[in-house]
């Protein structure tokens, strides 16, 4: 299929997500848990994208407490950290979003904070759930890190973005390999990100719900280049 989109592979889509992806120059398939076995659907993929949705199962990170606000999906749990570590395994550039960017840090043997209210109480939204683009407040990006370099230009000179945000829990202890590239000003970890060279990264708010307006489209274009990079 010389000439093709580089393919983009995700499950538990939304309309967004498939938009921004198609902006950005992806060929997006949407893989589906009960037809679409692994790590077999992982053959003719360039990149992989995590998409937001319900819980982790703090059992899945080796917590024998649940935090009453938790709300789980077994079969997707399973589904979906089987797919992060056959990305990662495979080495397949990957953009993980929301309880994506938290599924790949446990997938990579992190942890996870239950429930931020409760843990971590602060003055910060991080759940403002309508409009979906409506802005919650800024993080902080690392210099230098590879979501800087994606937000390139987007950044205000003390390297802060504006983001919406959608979540009760966040990234607690950094998976190994891993490292947080964003902060909110709360300090609850907005982004890790694999400092190996092949784009892994992970954030915390829904760039997927700006496509029209294009604030966040350069991440899902590095996601497209770096996969363009990988079938090459």
């Amino acid at each position: 299929m010389t000439g093709r989109r580089p393919r983009i592979v995700t499950a538990w889509s939304k309309p967004d997500y498939e938009a921004a992806l198609a902006a950005a120059g992806a060929d997006v398939r949407v893989l589906d848990a009960t037809r679409d076995p692994l790590p077999a659907s992982l053959d003719d993929a360039d990149g992989v994208m995590l998409t937001g949705g319900v819980d982790v199962d703090p059992a899945r990170y080796g917590s024998a407490d649940r935090h009453p606000t938790v709300e789980i999906d077994a079969a997707r749990d399973a589904y979906e950290l089987a797919l992060a570590r056959e990305t990662l395994a495979r080495g397949l550039p990957l953009l993980a979003i929301c309880r994506g960017a938290q599924v790949l840090n446990v997938a990579a043997g992190g942890t996870l904070i239950q429930d931020i209210p409760s843990a971590h109480p602060s003055r910060i939204d991080h759940a403002v759930n309508e409009p979906k683009d409506a802005i919650a407040h800024d993080v902080t990006v690392t210099p230098g890190s590879a979501l800087a370099g994606a937000l390139d230009g987007r950044l205000d000179p003390a390297g802060r973005i504006a983001v919406n945000s959608r979540h009760h829990q966040a990234v607690d202890r950094v998976a190994p390999g891993f490292v947080a590239s964003a902060v909110a000003p709360d300090g609850i970890i907005e982004a890790i990100e694999k400092p190996d060279g092949t784009l892994c990264l992970g954030v915390q708010w829904h760039p997927e719900n700006f496509w029209r307006t294009g604030q966040f489209t350069s991440l899902f274009a590095a996601l497209v280049h770096a996969a363009a990079r990988h079938r090459a």
